[in-house]
């Protein structure tokens, strides 16, 4: 007895209400490709778009798909990609949650901050760890590990925090500050480096022309030499 093959009759993409009963003439139920690479481009996309996916069967309508996916006789190309969801509850969702994310107060914060050199965040810092007053027994509420004991109340806490900021904040300073030796190092010893190539480049120069005197010295010696031995034969 045959396998009995069903297929979808409607989109597989939530909230499409096109089916093969009311899609009309212009709109064409796709089926789901068949390569694996344009199949993981698809489960990209289609993840939070549709319930569940069956590659042999499910099919999406081509509402789904830019103009620009078809070829001239309206047939969807290999490298076609769904782009297209206008109806999607995702999509309004993540608009939705991108406009409260720009105008959240952790935004506006960040923001002024921005405006801020490092500088004067660090004097900031330090005079409000000026202005906070250490929670009374504060050593008692921390442990060994540097870590706050059950029960260690929220301003002993914020203390212990404020402390460890403060503290790498030093750390980083110093590892500025040696850091910026090393460049002055650096510098130093790549002027010095310098200076010795130009004086290099004059020393050749000068062994140049003192070479140069020499030939020239010694083809005067064999002239002499030449004209020494024709008066000696006469």
């Amino acid at each position: 007895m045959s396998e009995i093959k069903f297929v979808q009759t409607h989109c597989a993409v939530q909230g499409c209400k096109t089916t093969v009963f009311n899609k009309g003439l212009s709109t064409l139920l796709h089926q789901f490709p068949t390569s694996v690479d344009m199949r993981n481009k698809w489960l990209v996309i289609l993840r939070s778009k549709c319930a569940s996916v069956d590659w042999l069967r499910s099919k999406i309508c081509s509402k789904h798909f830019e103009n620009k996916h078809f070829d001239h006789q309206r047939k969807l190309k290999e490298t076609a990609i769904p782009t297209l969801f206008p109806g999607s509850s995702s999509s309004s969702t993540t608009k939705k949650v991108t406009k409260v994310a720009e105008n959240s107060p952790r935004d506006k914060i960040d923001r002024m901050l921005n405006t801020l050199t490092q500088a004067e965040i660090t004097d900031d810092i330090r005079n409000t760890m000026r202005m906070i007053k250490i929670p009374d027994n504060f050593s008692d509420c921390v442990g060994d590990n540097l870590q706050c004991i059950p029960d260690t109340p929220v301003e002993a806490q914020l203390m212990l925090l404020i402390k460890k900021q403060d503290h790498l904040i030093t750390r980083l300073k110093q590892v500025v500050m040696q850091n910026k030796k090393h460049v002055e190092v650096l510098q130093k010893n790549l002027e010095d480096i310098r200076t010795s190539k130009k004086e290099m480049e004059q020393s050749i120069e000068s062994y140049k022309y003192i070479v140069k005197c020499l030939q020239e010295k010694h083809a005067t010696l064999e002239e002499q030499i030449e004209i020494l031995t024709a008066v000696e034969s006469r």
